[in-house]
């Protein structure tokens, strides 16, 4: 296990056929989405239709008797929140280097009509543990596509985690 959520567990798995190859499983329990399957169904929408050096890579989804088990590309380096914490800090320009990152599959999912809404550390992946590691944004599970009325409007579901939510989701009045 290499990390676990609300609603499920992550694993690292290999394939039989190449042990090198390997991969990381987000297993949700069905009963634990049953009610918020359109949430799921976004998230693999989403993950299905973004291509970008620095968001996750999907694979493909398996469904059993008791979980939906979501392949992704296995990223080895833990997350940006432990690398901050590890290393105290960075150089302005390391800083520089990951913040361009970031920015850059944030414009990308924004073009695409998308929304995270759980920006954080955490939710930004290390590739591999080397020092200048690519990162990668995970976690979709609060993302949705928007919609030109919304672009307009403004969207009113409060979600996000409480240390990084921005004060116009609080109020329930954002947009991308």
């Amino acid at each position: 296990m290499i990390g676990g959520g609300h609603f499920g567990t992550v694993r690292t798995a290999h394939l039989k056929s190449d042990p090198q190859v390997t991969f990381a499983i987000k297993s949700i329990l069905r009963e634990n989405i049953a009610k918020d399957i359109k949430l799921l169904e976004e998230e693999l929408a989403i993950l299905q239709s973004v291509d970008h050096p620095n968001i996750v890579k999907f694979d493909q989804c398996f469904i059993d008797f008791r979980y939906v088990h979501i392949v992704m590309e296995h990223c080895k380096g833990g997350e940006l929140f432990d690398r901050i914490v590890a290393a105290q800090k960075f150089t302005e320009r390391h800083a520089a280097d990951i913040m361009n990152q970031m920015l850059s599959a944030i414009k990308h999912l924004h073009g695409h009509g998308i929304v995270h809404r759980d920006l954080k550390p955490e939710n930004f992946l290390m590739d591999d543990t080397t020092e200048n590691s690519e990162v990668k944004l995970i976690d979709f599970g609060l993302s949705k596509r928007f919609s030109n009325t919304e672009e307009m409007s403004g969207m009113k579901t409060v979600v996000g985690t409480p240390y990084y939510v921005a004060p116009e989701v609080l109020k329930g009045n954002y947009d991308k």
